[in-house]
């Protein structure tokens, strides 16, 4: 399962209430050929659909909604006539609310600039790599300051180690990730005094199905992000 920062938090704040839950993600597809992940937490009741799915243009829409049917997001990821991409964020009513154009520059590092719904810019999120293959995401507001960054490093193991830092250069999350001789990934969460948030672990089956097993504390920071690390809203 792929971690991804800068994604929207759109729902789902409460459902951690034990230490330890089990969430399940099925997969399917459909007679369209569109894949759909159904997300259910320890009870086996519905939490998101997501629906992936192409347009007749090659575009690739991703649908997110809830468990009684009703939309939630929708994100659709494109093309310029230059070749870059472009990502439409809509709302349950459909009106876009934010757009992600990226931007390649001669020496290959992107950056992606983040407008709201009137157009206007409001961040952009530059990325480079240094000579180690170490990457950095870089995220300045609309007027050129720096919000903090994302470091992503490998360690000998092939493991994936992530920092988020802010704007005064502070470690405030960390997180690591492991992948065991099955293929199955355990991603470790600490805040910026060392603190564990939580553990996700997430187990497949022959069947491209996903258990997902997280050990949590209680805290409203660690169900947001925890959500945000499962549900991945905006991964094609």
């Amino acid at each position: 399962m792929k971690i991804t920062l800068f994604t929207l938090l759109f729902f789902i704040t409460g459902f951690l209430s034990v230490r330890a839950q089990t969430y399940s993600i099925s997969k399917t597809v459909n007679i369209f050929g569109d894949t759909i992940e159904t997300h259910k937490d320890q009870f086996l009741r519905d939490i998101a659909i997501i629906k992936h799915s192409t347009d007749i243009f090659g575009n690739k829409i991703k649908t997110i909604t809830g468990p009684n049917g009703e939309r939630i997001q929708s994100i659709k990821k494109s093309k310029d006539i230059f070749g870059n991409d472009k990502v439409e964020i809509f709302d349950e009513q459909e009106r876009s609310t934010t757009t992600i154009k990226t931007t390649t520059d001669i020496f290959g590092n992107e950056t992606k600039h983040v407008s709201g719904a009137n157009g206007n810019e409001i961040s952009s999120v530059k990325k480079t790599n240094d000579i180690f293959g170490n990457q950095t995401k870089t995220v300045t507001d609309n007027n050129g300051q720096q919000i903090g960054s994302i470091k992503r490093s490998t360690d000998i193991f092939g493991n994936e180690n992530i920092t988020v830092i802010n704007r005064n250069g502070q470690a405030m999350l960390k997180i690591k990730t492991d992948t065991d001789i099955f293929g199955n990934e355990k991603k470790s969460v600490v805040d910026e005094s060392g603190k564990k948030l939580f553990d996700i672990k997430s187990v497949n089956d022959i069947f491209g199905n996903t258990n997902t097993t997280v050990n949590s504390d209680k805290s409203d920071q660690s169900k947001n992000l925890m959500m945000k690390l499962i549900l991945g809203s905006a991964d094609f």
